[in-house]
């Protein structure tokens, strides 16, 4: 036997997974050593072939972290690196030249197709007809069955690392990797990361 679903269930079944179509964090990781303070200034790199995605990138991290009112200085390293991403060794050299205390690497854009199968349902909708024996409109309610289809969506994610220039240099603290599905656009996606990572660090103390 069809289940009958009434219109607003739908209305809020609909509601549900526009809400799930947001960027979350997922495989999240905090180095449970570490209890030094704060890391007050800090170089973006963003690993893209296309220079144009790479500055975007990176210019979204340094708005995210505005955004969320951190204290922290945050420098693009297309600022200091203009013609190409810089190697680890240039990197490491210009944070003790410039005083940076870690480094946030954004790297490893991967693209997934997500299928599921939503199921048909049926609905009690009204229909009003004229009725010549009673001389007056008479509203009954059918059954009307919507058929199911196959929905596919769209998985973009992205992996972000926070490493550490002063003292060990190199010493991974935190990751995460950010995930949306179906995003509206590429700078949608790109602000949606920024803001995240930007509150899960102040949310771990990694940056003020």
């Amino acid at each position: 036997m069809r289940k009958i679903v009434s219109p607003l269930l739908i209305v809020l079944l609909m509601f549900m997974v526009a809400s799930c179509a947001t960027t979350q964090l997922t495989n999240l990781w905090k180095d449970p050593s570490y209890s030094a303070p704060p890391l007050k200034k800090i170089m973006v790199v963003a690993f893209r072939r296309n220079q144009i995605n790479r500055r975007m990138w990176e210019d979204a991290v340094v708005t995210g972290f505005s955004t969320q009112k951190s204290a922290a200085t945050v420098v693009p390293s297309y600022q200091l690196f203009p013609d190409a991403v810089p190697e680890s060794d240039a990197v490491q050299e210009m944070a003790r030249d410039q005083e940076f205390d870690g480094v946030l690497i954004v790297s490893k854009v991967e693209r997934n197709t997500l299928t599921s199968e939503v199921p048909g349902y049926t609905t009690s909708e009204p229909v009003t007809q004229y009725s010549r024996r009673w001389k007056t409109y008479i509203t009954r309610y059918e059954e009307v069955y919507h058929a199911g289809y196959t929905d596919t969506s769209k998985v973009i994610s992205v992996r972000t690392d926070l490493l550490l220039t002063r003292g060990a240099d190199g010493q991974l603290v935190w990751s995460a990797t950010s995930k949306s599905v179906d995003p509206t656009s590429r700078t949608e996606f790109r602000a949606s990361v920024a803001s995240l990572v930007a509150r899960q660090l102040t949310k771990a103390h990694l940056i003020p």
